[in-house]
């Protein structure tokens, strides 16, 4: 993760991770969409540093590298994030997004939301004897 440079104690490179927030799934009763310019879609999984959402047959309404407004409505927590995002790769079946200068605000109640939606996993594993 850290390592130094040149022996320079004060120098520190640090390895990005991609995936550096817990990443959760919407509760299977309560789909989330998230609207992109006059476009609606279903959230596939969300964490604090994106987004990733169902394509809808071959539709090809966002591109790769492009930048989008967003808003999403944050059940659990009744909370409205809005931005922008990036769309960093499109797959057969989703677009996987990135969020661009999320402010710290927008970022923890999106850290709150997969809190309380880990907490709900939790809940469903323990009423159906799986933990």
């Amino acid at each position: 993760m850290f390592s130094r440079k040149n022996n320079d104690p004060l120098i520190l490179s640090i390895d990005e991770d991609r995936r550096g927030s817990f990443r959760v799934k919407p509760s299977s009763t309560g789909p989330i969409e998230v609207s992109i310019g006059p476009h609606r879609y279903q959230v596939k999984n969300i964490s604090a540093g994106g987004i990733g959402i169902y394509r809808r047959g071959e539709d090809k309404e966002l591109e790769a590298g492009e930048e989008y407004p967003f808003k999403v409505s944050l059940p659990l927590i009744n909370e409205l994030i809005s931005g922008i995002i990036r769309i960093v790769d499109i797959s057969d079946r989703a677009y996987h997004c990135a969020f661009v200068d999320l402010s710290g605000g927008e970022k923890e109640k999106i850290h709150l939301f997969v809190l309380e939606r880990q907490k709900e996993e939790l809940r469903e594993k323990r009423g159906a004897g799986r933990i």
